[in-house]
């Protein structure tokens, strides 16, 4: 931060910082979109339902009994509520789960770092001492 500060690049990184961010929240900005809209759509058919249950009541006025029908507009208010909870855990268990996907197809897919090619045994007995020997070395400085 203070490198950043005493060379003056606070408004560049700032303005390269928020936009990392809009691209890291699209993602979950769509899924709370998506999320929203299948409530709302489940709303809407259940008040659908809501308003056929009432129809149903005005038209069997005195061939039903009203409790019934209070009865049923109650479950009604629960199965809307219970209904919306029910997609919003499957969409986070879905979420869940694509992460679990993700990190093991990293882990399976990304080749090691350590290849075997690479490693390098040095000889036995290396470093026999602790010196450094500098020959036919020079240093100058020019204004």
């Amino acid at each position: 931060m203070a490198s950043i500060r005493a060379y003056g690049w606070g408004d560049s990184y700032m303005t390269k910082c928020l936009k990392h961010l809009d691209t890291a929240q699209k993602p979950y900005y769509l899924l709370s979109c998506i999320q929203q809209w299948l409530t709302l759509v489940l709303g809407l058919m259940v008040a659908a339902f809501t308003t056929l249950l009432t129809v149903l009541a005005v038209v069997l006025h005195g061939k039903v009994d009203a409790g019934f029908f209070g009865l049923a507009l109650v479950n009604m208010e629960g199965f809307c509520h219970s209904l919306a909870s029910l997609v919003s855990f499957w969409t986070k268990l879905e979420t869940s789960l694509g992460a679990v996907s993700r990190v093991k197809t990293f882990s399976e897919d990304t080749p090691s770092e350590c290849a075997e090619a690479e490693v390098v045994v040095p000889r036995t007995g290396w470093p026999s001492r602790g010196e450094l020997v500098f020959e036919n070395w020079s240093a100058s400085y020019t204004e």
